[in-house]
């Protein structure tokens, strides 16, 4: 399938210009699972490690306005892209990390 047949397979009529929220949130709908079956492989898994680890997402400390804004786009992408909002979740991770 060419990528042009994906794309209209993915985003079909939503490429208009209509500013109309329902437009928009659908097509954030369409574009987070996308994200998530791309990085939901186990090789996307690490090509997803490796995008949060060039954006500072792991830096304990970002001090320049350069590692800010990447860590910034981190979140976005976690948030935002991969639709990541489970914020119990998110943490008993984090804390998980730490205690094996």
């Amino acid at each position: 399938m060419e990528s042009n047949e994906d794309y209209d397979k993915i985003f079909g009529a939503l490429d208009g210009k209509d500013e109309d929220a329902k437009i928009e949130e659908e097509r954030d709908k369409r574009m987070s699972e996308c994200f998530r079956r791309v990085f939901g492989t186990d090789e996307g898994k690490l090509v997803l490690h490796q995008i949060l680890t060039d954006l500072k997402f792991y830096e304990v400390e970002n001090v320049t306005e350069t590692s800010i804004t990447l860590n910034n786009f981190a979140k976005f992408m976690i948030f935002k892209r991969l639709k990541c909002d489970n914020y119990r979740q998110m943490t008993e991770m984090l804390y998980d990390c730490n205690q094996k």
